[in-house]
């Protein structure tokens, strides 16, 4: 179990490095450097390849997490589980790539006036989600090994670092535009083979089917994970990438661009809740084999209060840098203010019911959360179809938050009425109501001529303004143990530093 422990911290770290370096590269140098068009061509690429590798991988993830253990066995090479993975990733590129095939023809035609650099870079994406699908599922099979940290080097934190490299690199007029492309490109299918590698190294790369071992009621358990997963899966993909696609079918690459960017700064809301996420889920599963509804219900409101008075902290955090944030920007992405603005509450409105999911999943209920994301899929594009062409990129995160609210809502009020719980309370809104007190009392500051300054001050500013009224009024009792534990825990630095 140690061990588990150990690999789940070293993958978490490298993935939030390679998140700090994520955010520098799109949302500080890149803008600086890059044409917004640009931009967008990167950005449609990581969506369009993370729509293919979902679908092409046909869930199969889920059958690795869920189905594993019946064939672990590492003297009979795992039953042959890694021959029936590769032989679904090969079959899932094929109906992937004849997909794409079929459709790039029109693609091209549609494209070649508005998205001339889309035009000229489509046939990248099939190696690009051919590599990445690969990946995908032995990652995830390197997962259940007990190792979370390598494939988390390699993709989050090395593949970004790379381009961080390619970007400067261009910065400074050492490569043209082509080339950094071609590099990210490379960077983007990399990651795959150094994981190989580790698999052969440690004798865990076999490819010798054992078909014998296949009965028919687990082939059907395979086949039913496996489209449970891709329904899921497709569901998460589609909401965090359809914008960029439709953007750029109604508008152009320009507006792609400029709304990533834009965007990239409201998911810093989304990052804690992902730790939530994680550790509450093992706790929730437990808790429903012992029937504990009482723990699960506590550890619900909990999370859920927790989450938004952090994305709250961070949303006015936002709002009250609103203007440096745009200084520090190109002229041209100004139009995105309203994009930034939309974009964050929807996602303060989700990371507020962030265990809802696990909830849910862990359940005997769990088949009616397709249901609700197959649901999802069809409001997400219907919002999106509606609202991008008669407001731009502001609709498109217009209808990223409406996806959100109907989904919060959908859930909570699936789990109030299924279970008894309710995560909501009269604490969320005094939390919401002490944010905006406090980014209104920031603006009244006098504001320094010198940017960073400036985004020091108002930062430090609202944070004392939210904390003080969190505190003084005892909207949490767990952000209060959390906020003594680091005062103390700072106390003890500083003596220890003078010692």
């Amino acid at each position: 179990m140690g061990k588990i422990i150990q690999q789940s911290i070293k993958g978490s770290i490298w993935s939030y490095l390679g998140l700090i370096v994520g955010y520098a590269n799109v949302g500080i140098i890149m803008p600086a450097f890059f044409m917004a068009e640009q931009i967008g061509l990167v950005q449609l690429f990581v969506a369009l390849s993370n729509i293919f590798t979902n679908f092409s991988s046909l869930g199969f993830s889920n059958v690795i997490n869920r189905m594993f253990p019946e064939f672990r066995d590492k003297s009979k090479h795992h039953h042959g589980f890694l021959f029936i993975t590769v032989s679904v990733g090969l079959l899932g590129f094929i109906l992937s790539a004849i997909v794409f095939f079929i459709l790039k023809p029109s693609i091209v035609e549609s494209k070649f006036e508005k998205s001339p650099l889309l035009v000229e870079y489509i046939i990248l994406i099939v190696p690009v989600f051919f590599f990445r699908i690969f990946f995908k599922l032995l990652d995830t099979y390197n997962r259940v090994l007990h190792d979370a940290a390598t494939g988390a080097f390699w993709k989050d934190f090395i593949h970004k670092a790379l381009n961080l490299g390619l970007i400067l690199l261009f910065a400074a007029n050492y490569i043209t535009f082509r080339e950094f492309f071609y590099g990210y490109i490379i960077s983007l299918c990399m990651p795959v083979i150094p994981l190989t590698f580790v698999l052969i190294k440690r004798g865990q790369f076999h490819l010798k089917p054992n078909l014998t071992y296949l009965n028919k009621p687990l082939v059907r358990e395979m086949i039913i994970v496996s489209t449970f997963g891709m329904i899921n899966g497709l569901s998460g993909v589609l909401t965090n990438n359809i914008d960029k696609l439709l953007i750029n079918n109604y508008l152009s690459l320009k507006e792609v661009g400029i709304f990533s960017v834009c965007a990239l700064f409201a998911t810093v809301i989304r990052i804690p809740g992902r730790a939530t996420t994680k550790i509450s889920t093992g706790f929730i599963a437990k808790a429903w084999k012992r029937n504990d509804l009482s723990q699960i219900h506590n550890i619900y409101k909990k999370a859920s209060l927790s989450q938004t008075i952090v994305g709250s902290l961070i949303f006015a955090g936002i709002i009250v840098n609103l203007d440096n944030i745009f200084n520090i920007l190109p002229e041209h992405y100004s139009h995105g203010r309203w994009v930034l603005i939309l974009y964050s509450i929807g996602i303060l409105i989700r990371t507020s019911n962030t265990t809802s999911n696990a909830i849910i999943a862990t359940s005997k209920s769990y088949r009616v959360l397709t249901l609700i994301i197959a649901t999802q899929i069809i409001y997400t594009v219907l919002f999106h179809i509606l609202l991008i062409p008669n407001m731009g990129i502001t609709g498109a995160a217009l209808a990223v938050m409406l996806t959100y609210t109907v989904r919060t809502i959908i859930v909570a009020g699936f789990i109030q009425y299924k279970f008894k719980m309710f995560c909501y309370s009269f604490r969320h809104l005094l939390t919401v109501i002490f944010a905006s007190i406090a980014a209104f009392a920031t603006f009244q500051v006098p504001e320094p001529n010198i940017l960073i300054l400036n985004i020091l001050i108002k930062s430090f500013v609202v944070s004392v303004l939210f904390i003080s009224l969190i505190l003084l009024f005892k909207v949490s009792s767990d952000f209060e143990i959390l906020f003594k534990n680091g005062v103390k825990t700072l106390h003890q630095l500083v003596r220890k530093n003078e010692n």
